[in-house]
């Protein structure tokens, strides 16, 4: 759980900054602080012999960042940015560093072993991503008021003058897809997997996350993020290098709510989705919470206590669209299960979907693939995915339950252990999935259009 608050801080502080007038190739990075920062507690204080909370004690530095440049350490108090004093509230200082772009200078004060000295900080961008497997462009799409970062790779080692394309769309939740730090990070291990194969692909960030600008992503709604994808897939038939008569998209998670929603009225050459849901959203809710609360060891009893409150909350909340606020005045126990990762606008227009409509129009080849350990998605709504596609357009679609792997592409043999595995800090990854896509991926190449 540590582990994970901390995270949370350190990606606070590699935040993007708004241009004034950002076009398609003028969004620029955002700046690249790099600090892991604690606000302080009364252990620090006395530790540290300060006078009062007030400042930000850097728990670490990150490589290449904007910090480590400015030569600020482990163990500093940051005790004024500029002029302005730096209070008790971690959030606020984010908020004032967020103001800054990349070359703006700013004087941090902090106390090092009892004395204060100044430190000149000039604020750099984030790097860019680079690998020995493909080159990369960095681009953005604009829909309605937001302006999308795009990542796009092409194969380095490709001799052809055209490559296949993946457009990759990722998982619920507000965080960046634009990792360049962490190579070992299952999205990066994704896309190298795909170059190494030989196929261009593209990411699109959320807005809000990463170097995108607009609506803060945890007010966005799920129609919005679909719109940034679908302007995403628009701008790669714009790339010369594009195999147009190749072009794919993989869904992950929610990536595989929103890929047929993507997909409508393409020219795809197949749709992959993994650990993704078909149903409708309160039904799905409904029988996840089930099955987590058993895995969990609650008594049946409770159980049931749970999902009656549960379903009462949500059907106010899904589907008479009431507010979370309004729910919650009636049903005050429902407060712990009314948690999503996203606003929940987000998650009314999700329950407001018949994805089944959307999967029976697409004249596609569908492959719909499920970790057998996985305790978030389930079998039946992958298979639902594959009836749907095969009763309108025999012989589309299929689907495959893969052993040995869960939700988070990690390596488990069943459902208690992966949940487990949720507790551990970085367990054994699978990739074992990503051969089976490949595969897929490659024959359906050779099928003509």
């Amino acid at each position: 759980m540590h582990a994970r608050v901390l995270f949370l801080l350190v990606f606070v502080l590699t935040f993007s900054l708004a241009p004034r007038c950002p076009r398609a190739q003028q969004l620029p990075r955002r700046v690249f602080i790099g600090i892991d920062l604690q606000g302080i507690t009364d252990s620090i204080q006395q530790r540290y012999h300060l006078p009062n909370h007030n400042g930000i004690l850097v728990r670490g530095v990150r490589p290449q960042s904007s910090a480590q440049a400015a030569g600020l350490q482990a163990n500093d108090i940051i005790l004024q940015l500029g002029s302005t004093v730096v209070g008790t509230n971690v959030g606020e200082f984010v908020g004032q560093l967020k103001q800054y772009r990349v070359g703006d200078k700013l004087p941090f004060q902090v106390l090092r072993n009892g004395r204060k000295i100044r430190k000149p900080v000039t604020f750099k961008g984030f790097p860019q991503e680079s690998s020995p497997w493909y080159e990369v462009q960095y681009s953005s799409v604009r829909t309605g008021a937001n302006q999308l970062r795009t990542i796009i790779t092409r194969p380095t080692a490709s001799a052809k003058a055209q490559v296949p394309m993946v457009l990759f769309i990722q998982g619920v939740g507000c965080f960046s897809v634009d990792n360049p730090l962490g190579r070992a990070d299952v999205t990066n291990r994704i896309i190298d997997s795909l170059s190494r194969r030989g196929y261009a692909t593209m990411r699109v960030d959320k807005t809000g996350m990463g170097d995108s600008q607009g609506t803060p992503c945890l007010e966005s709604d799920l129609l919005s993020e679909a719109s940034g994808y679908k302007a995403g897939l628009a701008a790669i038939r714009q790339l010369s290098f594009v195999d147009q008569q190749n072009v794919f998209i993989t869904g992950f998670s929610i990536g595989g709510v929103m890929a047929p929603l993507v997909a409508q009225g393409e020219n795809l050459k197949g749709v992959v989705v993994f650990g993704t849901v078909s149903r409708t959203f309160i039904e799905y809710l409904l029988e996840n919470k089930r099955n987590q609360s058993q895995l969990q060891g609650l008594p049946a009893d409770s159980v049931d206590n749970l999902l009656r409150t549960y379903s009462a909350a949500l059907h106010l909340l899904l589907t008479e669209k009431q507010t979370p606020a309004q729910v919650l005045a009636r049903y005050p126990a429902a407060r712990r299960v009314l948690t999503f990762p996203q606003h929940y606008t987000y998650m009314q227009q999700w329950q407001d979907l018949n994805l089944p409509a959307y999967w029976q129009k697409l004249n596609t080849n569908v492959l719909a693939l499920r970790g057998a350990a996985d305790y978030i998605s389930y079998s039946i709504d992958h298979q639902l995915i594959a009836d749907i596609v095969n009763r309108a357009h025999p012989g589309k679609a299929s689907f495959v339950l893969l052993p040995d792997v869960d939700h988070h592409f990690n390596r488990a043999h069943d459902l208690a252990e992966a949940m487990r595995l949720d507790e551990q800090a970085d367990p054994e990854k699978n990739f074992e999935f990503m051969r089976v896509i490949l595969n897929w991926l490659d024959d359906k190449q050779k099928q003509k259009a």
